[in-house]
């Protein structure tokens, strides 16, 4: 076989040994040609980009068959890191993660999946997509299980790439944040919780946080459905250790930077919330005094780096919600149980730890409040003056002590007359604005317990008492009013937060006889209209039943909303002398 080597710049020159001499006629060349194989003509490229060059040594890297678009192109293995991997981010590279190949580019189908993650997707349990709804199966002419619990597993989330995908994972981990984002909604007929409310938004950029939402989010399905057991509670329950497992994982990787104090005393509350609904008391009372010792070094080191006092330290939105928080957990009894059955109620009174001494000085309260929110806060701060200022030492809470009775009482009609003109305005506009006149009504009504109990602990044999019943009576009303207006037109989520938790606090609070009765009707409307799917059912059940009789389930629903109830000021507010 013949071999012909190419120049680089592509001409053709007959092998040395074989060159014909010049004195050979062009007749014969083209004779000689004419006999030459074509076919076994070998042709060497030594070009540096032909084929037969020598390969380039490359440096030594780990393929991959998954990651992101940019990884795959290098050639590279890809962490998978979310919103962007390591490897783009060292070099600068924009990183994108392809469709999972289980995903049906079908139309159809996809409009199908986007419909599944809805979280008003139709479900025997009502409007929101639980994890029930999750880990549930489909009949076999449906096609099998619509998802997995697994996270990881199921990539319904990633049919329509948007922000949601650079922050969760897998469908599984944006259905459990869901879940939680659906129990922590407040509603407008309840005093304002801050902190819940910005707790989702530093969610999205805290994965401490995130995770430990996700955990609640599982807890619903594992500790507080009545119609999840089984089989399904294991897994939800399991679901949910996981994810507590994740964020201890995350909160010892924050480090120990000053802002890291707060984060994971804000992680500490989620922590206390997941360890109520599941009724362990003492681990909810270890994170509630880890938390409150972050924060004292926290506000300690800020003043520090201001080189103020706490009462003129300036604190941004968490800072601020956070320290009313442990204010309010630090004042008021923990209930255990709401009494919804009739029977007595045991609290569990938290660490009694000084928030505010320096903070929010009683003497500074405004002479009227501007909106209800700095009526809840001055609330608080009146309750936690008199409890650890007025009546922290034993010695002076005899009755004989006038004077300290005296300031007790002084300092509740300082607070009720710089309320007393925003409840007149929202009872002038209770039909314009019925949530509010409600919120407003609580307040009275935790005004009149708590001096009627204050004149009871001076006076065991006092016979006039303040009644708060004629208010509790008018929020039943109201209410009653918001459930036929609003029953068409809104779900019975939104119903269970506007109307009937107001009730569980006249349940809480008020043992007449005949105003359980009215609640009680007004619970059988609306589950006449929503099914037994909303509270009102639960409610209905308690209150028909002993307390050894309410399952498990039940009992916790019900100290959940009792931490929710504290966690709004809205716990006992009668204030236990000694």
């Amino acid at each position: 076989m013949e071999l012909a080597i190419r120049s680089p710049r592509g001409g053709v020159q007959p092998s040395p040994g074989d060159s014909a001499p010049q004195s050979v006629s062009t007749n014969k060349a083209r004779a000689n040609q004419q006999n030459i194989p074509k076919p076994n003509v070998g042709v060497l490229d030594v070009r540096a980009d032909g084929p037969n060059a020598a390969k380039r040594q490359r440096a030594k890297t780990f393929k991959t068959r998954t990651g992101c678009k940019e990884c795959k192109r290098r050639k590279v293995k890809c962490d998978e890191g979310k919103p962007t991997c390591n490897r783009c981010k060292a070099v600068g590279l924009t990183c994108h993660f392809p469709l999972s190949s289980s995903v049906s580019l079908n139309p159809a189908s996809n409009a199908t999946a986007i419909a599944t993650t809805s979280t008003k997707a139709t479900s025997p349990v009502g409007t929101f997509n639980s994890y029930t709804e999750i880990v549930r199966t489909n009949s076999a002419g449906q096609g099998g299980a619509t998802a997995t619990a697994i996270p990881g597993g199921d990539t319904r989330i990633l049919v329509v790439p948007d922000y949601v995908t650079t922050v969760f994972k897998d469908q599984t981990s944006w259905d459990m944040f869901s879940t939680f984002l659906f129990t922590n909604e407040q509603g407008t007929s309840l005093p304002h919780n801050k902190l819940a409310a910005i707790t989702p938004q530093i969610a999205h950029h805290n994965p401490a946080i995130r995770e430990m939402c996700c955990a609640v989010g599982a807890a619903v399905g594992a500790f507080t459905a009545p119609h999840v057991n089984g089989e399904e509670a294991e897994k939800a329950q399991q679901l949910s250790l996981m994810y507590y497992n994740r964020t201890i994982r995350a909160v010892r990787a924050a480090g120990t930077a000053l802002e890291s104090l707060l984060a994971v005393a804000h992680v500490a509350v989620i922590f206390m919330v997941y360890d109520m609904m599941r009724g362990d008391m003492k681990a909810a009372t270890l994170h509630f005094d880890h938390a409150s010792r972050l924060l004292v070094s926290y506000f300690g080191k800020r003043c520090e780096q201001e080189n103020v006092s706490l009462t003129d330290l300036k604190l941004n939105a968490l800072e601020s919600a956070m320290f009313d928080m442990f204010q309010r957990l630090s004042t008021y009894s923990w209930p255990l149980e709401l009494g919804i059955s009739g029977d007595e109620r045991p609290l569990f009174k938290g660490g009694k730890r000084c928030w505010g001494r320096h903070r929010y000085e009683i003497g500074n309260m405004p002479t009227s409040f501007r909106d209800l929110d700095e009526a809840l806060r001055w609330w608080d701060v009146t309750q936690h003056h008199i409890s650890h200022h007025l009546f922290d030492d034993l010695a002076v809470v005899d009755p004989e002590n006038k004077a300290v009775w005296e300031k007790a009482f002084t300092v509740l009609h300082n607070w009720h007359s710089a309320f007393v003109l925003l409840y007149r305005y929202t009872e002038d506009h209770q039909y314009d604005a019925p949530h509010r006149y409600v919120t407003a009504c609580i307040f009275e009504a935790l005004y009149t317990e708590c001096l009627s109990g204050l004149h009871l602990q001076l006076n065991a044999d006092a016979k006039v008492l303040p009644d708060a019943r004629p208010i509790w009576r008018e929020i039943i009303r109201t209410t009653r009013r918001m459930q036929q207006e609003l029953k068409s037109s809104i779900d019975w989520n939104v119903m269970d937060n506007m109307v009937l938790k107001p009730l569980v606090i006249v349940l809480f609070k008020c043992r007449d006889e005949q105003v359980r009765k009215d609640v009680k009707v007004v619970l059988e409307e609306a589950v006449a209209w929503y099914g037994n799917t909303c509270l009102a059912a639960v409610m209905l059940g308690m209150m028909n039943m002993k307390g050894h009789q309410i399952p498990k389930q039940m009992k916790n629903i019900e100290r959940a909303v009792g931490w929710h109830l504290t966690s709004i000021g809205c716990g006992p507010g009668v204030i236990s002398i000694g």
